[in-house]
């Protein structure tokens, strides 16, 4: 044998038994249905990712609807707040009102036409508690004869002796001018009449003072007005207390 046919040899690949060939690895294949292979690994991973994409994305869409439900219930329990403050506060101020004029003042509606032209029919005045009574002064007062509150003016105070005589009115023989009715007597004496039609306090009570205690309440409707003429002296207890104001209706809201 040549020297070349033996380094041909040496070149030749040596044959393999059969064992050999059972041990040499076999090429690898992608099986679909293993899910420990490569690709369903990358396809698990990739739905996985999709997965978290929708789960991430309902969540953002649900934030925004719980906020939103968060501010409506936060919106009522304001509300409702708000609503019962303003109700203990309606219902506290009117417990204070209430108990202020049982002993600082009064709301009263006039009824009758006995204090016209000064106040009308209907016609709403605050009455203070509290004031002192002074001649000429407005008041509000419990008619002895009844049950209705009536608003008349103070002519005589305790003390003295009230006298009308040809539309005067004289205190203790004293004239007084009633600057409130001058209008209303200078018309009647216009007609040759009287607008208020004489009398003495000893022809209505026999007595030449009016008592401690006790009022001469005349209306400024004289020809008409039910007062001390008819049912006699007023006694300070049946006195509500001074009118202060008309407060309705609004456009003829005056003070006294």
């Amino acid at each position: 044998m040549t020297q070349a046919q033996a380094e041909k040899k040496r070149r030749r690949k040596p044959k393999t038994s059969g064992k050999q060939k059972n041990r040499t690895p076999k090429k690898k294949y992608k099986d679909k249905s293993n899910p420990s292979s490569k690709g369903s690994k990358r396809k698990s991973t990739g739905s996985q990712v999709i997965q978290r994409k929708r789960i991430t994305s309902g969540q953002k869409r649900r934030r925004p609807n719980q906020k939103k439900r968060q501010k409506k219930r936060s919106n009522k329990q304001t509300i409702q707040r708000l609503l019962i403050e303003i109700a203990v506060a309606i219902v506290a101020t009117g417990s204070l009102i209430w108990l202020a004029s049982l002993f600082l003042f009064s709301v009263v509606k006039v009824d009758g036409y006995g204090m016209l032209p000064t106040l009308g029919e209907s016609d709403t005045v605050f009455v203070s508690r509290q004031s002192a009574i002074r001649r000429f002064d407005l008041v509000a007062i419990q008619t002895p004869n009844g049950k209705e509150i009536s608003i008349r003016r103070i002519i005589g105070l305790p003390g003295e002796n009230i006298t009308y005589k040809q539309d005067r009115l004289y205190v203790n023989n004293e004239e007084k001018e009633e600057l409130f009715i001058s209008e209303a007597i200078a018309q009647a004496d216009a007609s040759n009449s009287y607008y208020t039609d004489d009398f003495s306090l000893y022809k209505l009570t026999k007595e030449h003072q009016i008592p401690t205690g006790k009022y001469l309440l005349l209306g400024d409707n004289r020809p008409y007005s039910s007062d001390s003429r008819y049912y006699g002296l007023i006694d300070k207890k049946d006195i509500i207390g001074v009118v202060k104001m008309r407060i309705l209706p609004l456009h003829q809201m005056t003070r006294f």
